[in-house]
């Protein structure tokens, strides 16, 4: 599952685990790097938010409620998918 164009989650058996994507400065191109690992989707976007918010600096209170409103904005736009068994 893609988040924007910054992040993915995918998952296996035992784990959730969120990606982000990084420049491959030898080749040009991109490729994903595991940042964390979970035991739902709920932890894995729970993780992101506060992740982002981190990067912020906390410099002002503004620009905290700007990203987490961007990524709520993000998170609310995911397309959920229901698998019938």
């Amino acid at each position: 599952m893609l988040i924007g164009d910054k992040y993915k989650i995918e998952s296996d058996s035992l784990n959730v685990t969120l990606y982000k994507v990084v420049n491959v400065k030898k080749t040009g191109g991109i490729r994903w790097r595991p940042v964390a690992y979970f035991s739902s989707v709920k932890n894995a976007l729970y993780y992101l938010v506060e992740n982002e918010v981190m990067e912020t600096g906390l410099k002002d209170l503004k620009t905290v409620v700007e990203k987490i409103d961007g990524l709520e904005r993000l998170i609310n736009g995911l397309e959920l998918v229901q698998k019938t068994l």
